[in-house]
């Protein structure tokens, strides 16, 4: 999306002819409609504008309705200078003053980690009653004259594609690698895990005995930043556990010692009921990786005690045989579930490293748009010591390497970072991971790998969660396997 004249484009008063004339000059080619009373709106807000000394050249540089990708968050009116930020939302009439307030407030919260002062203001067109939020994140009346001040301050506009501005890696965070940000709030739920949200809490209220609730969805979709942000919540309720994979991080403990009545704790160490029948609400993260015997022992207690318990899961997290076997799934279906959401938008991935991932596991796969790839780098390393050095290399650029290759006799292990297989929620800004002979492609194009040391594990199977943590930068080190690396620069050529 690129700047438009809020003046010009709002001298047409025709919703289909306005809509063509935005699309232009903004060079956006999304599928959203300006309706007719958004239309007014900015005629009426930059009629009064123009009574207030502001001409058409000062009109110039407001991006109008931008989405931050992914997030899904949407400003009505930005502009954007070195050092100014001015943020306008119009409202066709009076929503009442907290709605304002706590609009003008989440707006502060996404921009200002665009490192500018920020200058916010609504407009209630139908009446011109303005507001704008103080230093102080409280809300103060202003007028016409307060919001042409602050335009006048922002001629010197940026003019390039706003979605530049906005890196995404700021606003998706990992509760367990940025515990601090977690626990100041400085983090984004996207409008489904929004909903997700108001809803279960809602259905939860409702519910003053035993339930059972089920959020599901594949990788990158937001389960384990909405679990822990609804466990968050709810230890203002009443004492709050979370299972994990693993032995909880540093990370992980930091936020629970910040947290009145929020613990952590590995789903291997539940063997009786005593150690979880003193919690009020259970959240089982990756659920289809608990074993039956704690499954049994978490239902039972929650059913004894009159515990809310919710399981989170992703159908394609099922990494071996045995965790096929188990059945998870179809034993949480068998509960009686009090509520169950689904989590479909993919958040995490950006849709260059996405279309990447879909044709490494698809060589065939047919994508919407084409790309460069430019956030992805592809490597050779002849032998294992030439993969250390390349590995060694990224790492020391900020890579995180994830070893996906687990032999008995690993030659990378020191590389890696320092956490189990056990990576669900987990995301990084740059990821290095390392392929070898374990990785083909059969006849229709379709990744495969050999079974290690499992039988019932193969390669792919792990690969496959490490690769999908990653959030901007991606690089493949291709060990030994000519063919493999053919097949890989494919996607690139």
């Amino acid at each position: 999306m690129k700047p438009v004249n809020i003046f010009r484009v709002s001298r047409i008063r025709d919703e289909r002819l306005f809509n063509i004339m935005e699309k232009h000059e903004a060079s956006d080619h999304d599928n959203h409609r300006i309706r007719i009373h958004e239309i007014d709106s900015l005629r009426i807000l930059t009629d009064a504008l123009a009574g207030h000394g502001i001409t058409v050249k000062d009109t110039d540089g407001f991006y109008f309705g931008f989405v931050i990708p992914l997030i899904g968050k949407e400003f009505d009116l930005l502009k954007v200078t070195g050092k100014y930020c001015l943020n306008i939302e119009l409202k066709s009439q009076d929503v009442g003053e907290e709605q304002i307030l706590a609009q003008l407030r989440k707006n502060r919260h996404y921009l200002t980690l665009l490192g500018r002062e920020l200058m916010l203001f609504t407009v209630v067109t139908d009446t011109l009653k303005c507001y704008r939020l103080s230093d102080d994140d409280e809300l103060e009346s202003a007028d016409a004259a307060d919001i042409a001040r602050a335009v006048r301050k922002c001629r010197a506009a940026y003019h390039g594609n706003i979605a530049k501005l906005f890196r995404r890696s700021e606003y998706l965070i990992s509760p367990e690698e940025n515990p601090e940000r977690f626990l100041q709030g400085q983090y984004f739920l996207s409008p489904a895990q929004d909903y997700v949200k108001s809803e279960l809490l809602r259905d939860i209220a409702n519910t003053p005995y035993c339930a059972f609730f089920h959020i599901y969805g594949n990788p990158c979709t937001g389960k384990t930043l909405l679990l822990y942000d609804l466990a968050k919540h709810l230890s203002g309720c009443g004492r709050t556990l979370i299972t994990c994979g693993e032995e909880p991080s540093g990370g992980l403990l930091y936020i629970s010692e910040a947290i009145d009545n929020l613990d952590f704790i590995s789903v291997s160490d539940i063997t009786a009921p005593d150690l979880i029948s003193g919690y009020d609400f259970i959240l089982v993260d990756e659920a289809l990786r608990v074993d039956p015997a704690s499954f049994s022992i978490i239902v039972k207690t929650a059913e004894t005690y009159e515990q809310v318990c919710i399981f989170s899961t992703d159908p394609s997290a099922i990494l071996t045989d045995p965790e096929r076997g188990n059945d998870i799934e179809g034993r949480i279906q068998a509960l009686g579930l009090t509520g169950e959401y689904e989590l479909s938008e993919r958040m995490r991935l950006n849709m260059e490293i996405q279309t990447f991932i879909l044709k490494l596991k698809n060589l065939n796969c047919k994508t919407e748009k084409n790309y460069e790839f430019e956030h992805v780098s592809v490597n050779y390393a002849n032998n294992r010591d030439e993969a250390r050095k390349i590995i060694r290399y990224f790492r020391n650029k900020g890579y995180v390497f994830i070893n996906a290759n687990r032999n008995a006799d690993d030659h990378f292990e020191d590389l890696e970072e320092s956490f189990g297989r056990h990576i669900a929620g987990r995301e990084y800004n740059s990821v290095v991971m390392l392929m070898d002979g374990s990785f083909s492609y059969d006849d229709n194009g379709c990744l495969k790998g050999i079974p290690v040391p499992d039988p019932g594990h193969p390669y792919p199977n792990i690969f496959y969660p490490g690769i999908t943590r990653v959030r901007e930068h991606l690089a493949l080190v291709i060990l030994d396997a000519p063919e493999l690396l053919n097949n890989v620069l494919s996607i690139l050529d």
